[in-house]
């Protein structure tokens, strides 16, 4: 009734709900993101997203290696609890800060979160950006790591600064292009607010530090590591169109690129 009163002219209902669906043989998805979860498993099967099981990468802490391990969740999750020695660097991020995180070139990258779908979006993220460093993901994150009795920090506050590496603004506009981004100016983002029979989301993918500090009105905060992972929840009308705000560019253009390609 609802759908009609707004002017709709071709609605049902799925009869016998979920239960008839399952009953006629058809997949449930089940668990929250479960979309962009799905998405990261065809990124690594796809792009060959490579890997260390977690005894590798204790075995490379212990031994002093030269390597640089970047958390790529939620600055709240990394304190609560992390890899030995790693620091913050949220998803979006690891781009913009990648640079001041390992300035070697021959520091070996190694890319976490909780399981598996940031750790491969974001390491296939430096990866598909040029990055000359060699990086892989921890494999099956935290998880895999108190599996195999690895101990965690607890409380850490190391956070990655911003430095990006040499040419990663102008790759990261090339990654977003060739996943068909656009880039729109003020008058033209203005054009797309005003238009309202198609909805339209914006983000302002930036820290939240950055985003109390000033933000463009209408935009709501979602850093653009959590959106990739969080799409379902973030922007759950499909076809809907996704406007990305941010000062530096480049953490907008590997969201975008991602969004895009999901």
């Amino acid at each position: 009734d609802r759908f009609e009163g707004l002017g709709y002219t071709n609605v049902r209902q799925l009869a016998g709900g979920l239960q008839a669906w399952q009953a006629a043989g058809y997949e449930v998805f089940q668990d929250v993101n479960s979309y962009a979860k799905a998405f990261g498993e065809l990124v690594e099967s796809r792009r060959h997203t490579p890997s260390l099981p977690a005894e590798e990468v204790a075995a490379l802490i212990a031994s002093e290696a030269n390597i640089a391990v970047l958390d790529v969740r939620r600055f709240d999750e990394y304190a609560t609890m992390n890899i030995p020695g790693s620091v913050s660097v949220p998803g979006a991020e690891l781009v913009l800060r990648a640079g001041r995180a390992a300035p070697d070139p021959a520091t070996t990258i190694i890319v976490n979160c909780a399981g598996r779908t940031r750790s491969i979006i974001g390491t296939q993220s430096l990866i598909n950006a040029g990055v000359a460093n060699k990086v892989v993901a921890l494999r099956n994150g935290t998880i895999g790591w108190t599996l195999v009795q690895q101990d965690l920090e607890h409380g850490a506050d190391r956070r990655g600064e911003i430095g990006a590496f040499e040419g990663a603004e102008a790759n990261a506009r090339d990654v977003a292009y060739r996943a068909g981004v656009r880039r729109l100016g003020p008058e033209e983002a203005s054009a797309l607010t005003a238009q309202t029979h198609r909805t339209l989301y914006r983000f302002d993918v930036r820290s939240a530090e950055e985003y109390a500090a000033g933000h463009i009105a209408g935009f709501r905060h979602y850093p653009g590591g959590q959106l990739v992972q969080e799409i379902d929840m973030a922007a759950p009308v499909r076809g809907a169109r996704i406007l990305l705000a941010d000062d530096r560019g480049v953490r907008a253009d590997m969201t975008a690129s991602w969004l895009a390609q999901m």
